[in-house]
């Protein structure tokens, strides 16, 4: 019954959600081409080429990455390039996508997806040629372009509500067990989240909220208040012992002992880890016996490919992957999690030793 109520609520609060998804994917997809149109890459296959000799022209060193890219344009729907006899060759069939008119048929709140694609579509080439950009590197450089876009975007309803339905999903039992508890927020972006789940709590719980790019933790700490005011006016009193810390960490190399919080959450998070599985092992790590695990996931086969190449572009970024991975991994771990199908909020409990 958990499981209805929470599909029913996306279904209501997003009539137009999957609409919304596909113009936000046209965002990525014509900047991941608009990066390889800029380097030649279609002109040059207007002749077959083999995946060697593309490799060598371009002076591509990363041999996955690189194969990566080339699948999901031959697996487009609209595909720009064919693969016939081990060659690729340039579909002239298919025209390159115009942003304008992408932008005119796209709702105004998705508009601003476009500006975080073009923020990270360097990336794309610098990940070919191994160059080792990481995930702080691409979020802080260019006058921290991206992490000032994700700061807009974070803001937004579908984030909100994705995070107010993690917590709804919690056992009722849960939600009250949780008040005045210790809880590690993995990857908290612009604070908002952390503002979010403090006020889902009533302000009686005690938050440390992480993230490994320091202008992220930076600004979450300086606007957390000023987000509590924005959200709810009449919010609760901040006090010493309810207001959060905010501390630059990695999630796959907590730096906390064992057995130090009540509860973990995190909220799409996870394919921008090297290791979706480590990071999962130190959140059960850090948690105590019995403790809770709740949160969401977006991953396969829902993920849009070229949202996933941008992912992937940074070289510390795991990208998305399979359910089964993450039950898998979460097995490994003594866990299991309760899911909602097809859009990934989760909970469990961690394991009484």
């Amino acid at each position: 019954m958990r499981k209805i109520k929470v599909l029913w609520r996306l279904f209501r609060s997003f009539g137009n959600f999957m609409q919304g998804g596909r113009q936000t994917d046209q965002f990525f997809r014509y900047f991941v081409l608009k990066a390889l149109d800029e380097i030649g890459l279609f002109d040059y296959l207007n002749d077959p080429r083999t995946f060697g000799e593309i490799m060598s022209h371009f002076q591509f060193e990363d041999v996955g990455y690189a194969q990566e890219v080339l699948e999901v344009l031959t697996h487009d729907k609209k595909n720009l390039i064919d693969l016939e006899n081990g060659r690729y060759l340039r579909n002239l069939t298919e025209p390159m996508p115009d942003i304008t008119q992408i932008l005119g048929a796209a709702n105004p709140g998705i508009r601003q997806l476009s500006t975080l694609a073009e923020a990270m579509q360097d990336s794309i080439l610098e990940r070919l040629i191994k160059e080792k950009v990481g995930v702080k590197d691409v979020f802080e450089r260019n006058e921290k372009k991206v992490v000032n876009t994700l700061n807009h975007l974070l803001s937004g309803d579908v984030y909100s509500t994705f995070r107010e339905l993690c917590f709804e999903y919690l056992l009722p039992s849960e939600r009250t067990w949780l008040r005045g508890k210790h809880l590690l927020d993995i990857g908290c972006g612009n604070g908002l989240e952390t503002a979010e789940l403090w006020l889902l709590s009533q302000g009686n719980i005690k938050i440390t909220a992480v993230d490994t790019v320091p202008s992220m933790i930076e600004l979450a700490e300086n606007q957390f208040e000023s987000l509590l005011d924005q959200l709810q006016p009449s919010h609760p009193p901040i006090t010493d012992d309810n207001r959060p810390s905010f501390e630059q960490a990695n999630a796959i190399s907590l730096p906390y002992k064992d057995n130090t919080f009540d509860a973990a959450f995190w909220s799409f998070m996870l394919h921008w880890t090297s290791d979706p599985a480590k990071a999962i092992k130190e959140a059960v790590r850090v948690v105590k016996p019995g403790g809770l695990i709740f949160g969401s996931q977006a991953g396969k086969p829902y993920a849009n490919p070229y949202i996933n190449l941008v992912i992937r572009s940074s070289r510390d970024s795991y990208g998305f992957f399979w359910r089964d991975d993450l039950h898998r991994w979460a097995a490994d771990c003594g866990i299991e999690f309760d899911m909602v199908p097809a859009v990934n909020i989760f909970r469990t409990r961690t394991p009484v030793h």
